[in-house]
């Protein structure tokens, strides 16, 4: 089973048990790896370990990749670049995304508000 086939098959877990459980209202690509790699440990393993080549970053541009393309289901947008530690602790620019929670518009605007004052 290919990455991709896995999330499209986990998207609600990573829609409910991932993405809803990070504590803030907007996060980055590498959080949300972490927290991926921690449900679903044995899996994110098999992925990292069927590429002989730089595996990290074949699996995590496919899950970035992922995140890109399915935003309206994950209830997430994508909210420019952003510096962050990766896996190994170094610094490098992600995506950054912002929860879209529908039931909360006034929330997100002020999310949105926030973020592009360059507000944490």
């Amino acid at each position: 089973m290919s990455l991709n086939q896995f999330m499209n098959e986990n998207l609600g877990t990573i829609k409910d048990e991932i993405i809803k459980n990070i504590p803030n209202p907007d996060f980055d690509s590498h959080e949300f790896i972490r927290h991926f790699a921690k449900k679903f440990e044995i899996s994110y393993v098999s992925f990292l370990s069927s590429y002989k080549l730089e595996p990290f970053r074949n699996v995590h541009a496919q899950i970035g990749k992922f995140l890109s393309e399915h935003q309206e289901p994950l209830e997430i947008k994508d909210f420019g670049t952003t510096q962050s530690p990766n896996i190994f602790g170094i610094e490098s620019t992600n995506e950054r995304w912002v929860k879209t929670d529908p039931g909360s518009s006034a929330q997100m605007e002020l999310t949105f508000k926030r973020l592009r004052l360059g507000g944490k």
